[in-house]
This record gives C-alpha cells, sequence and structure tokens, in this order.
C-alpha cells in the first residue's frame, strides 16, 4: 500500500489479483476498457498503470476481498441460520462471532 492506501499495482500485484479472478490478460483488458498490450506491458513491468486503471484496479480488488468474506463465512453463517429456524440475520454478526 502507498500514502493513498491503495495497492502499489507493479507486476506482480497486477498478475496475481488477475489469476485470482480466473481471467486472461484478453479478459482484464476488455474489463478495464484498453488494449492487451497495456496489460502486457504493466505485468512484464515495461510500463507503469496509469492512474485511471489504478483506480479501477482497485475497486476490482476490493471486491474480490469482499466477495472471498462471503464465501468464507458462509458456511458458518447456514449453521447460524439453521440454528435461528431459518430466520433472517446479519452478515456482520457471524463474521464478529468467528473474528
Amino acid at each position: 500500500m502507498n500514502e493513498n492506501n491503495m495497492l502499489d499495482w507493479n507486476k506482480e500485484n497486477l498478475r496475481s489479483l488477475r489469476l485470482r479472478l480466473g481471467w486472461s490478460k484478453s479478459d482484464l483488458a476488455r474489463r478495464l476498457k484498453c488494449s492487451i498490450d497495456n496489460v502486457d506491458s504493466w505485468e512484464d513491468g515495461s510500463a507503469s498503470v496509469d492512474l485511471y486503471f489504478k483506480g479501477e484496479l482497485e475497486i476490482m480488488f476490493r471486491q474480490c476481498e469482499e466477495c472471498n468474506e462471503v464465501v468464507k463465512y458462509s458456511p458458518a453463517s447456514e449453521v447460524v441460520l439453521d440454528e435461528n429456524a431459518l430466520e433472517q440475520i446479519e452478515f456482520a454478526r457471524v463474521k464478529e462471532d468467528f473474528e
């Protein structure tokens, strides 16, 4: 992270996010609305990521993190739902119970 609390979008972090999402370089380029050449140059380290794309990558990263949280706590949520006779519960409550 840098001073703006944004990740440093170096070639390792960019490739890691792309693979974590299960995307090809062309998938990432399509979602960022840029060329595959841009993605290639970022991942081989020959160019740095522009500020606009850093913001878009940050959003993707945050969404990915949030999805991981939901997947991580989903089994626990189901147990709590069973214990509460399938009543609605708040995700935050389940998360707090396991932290």
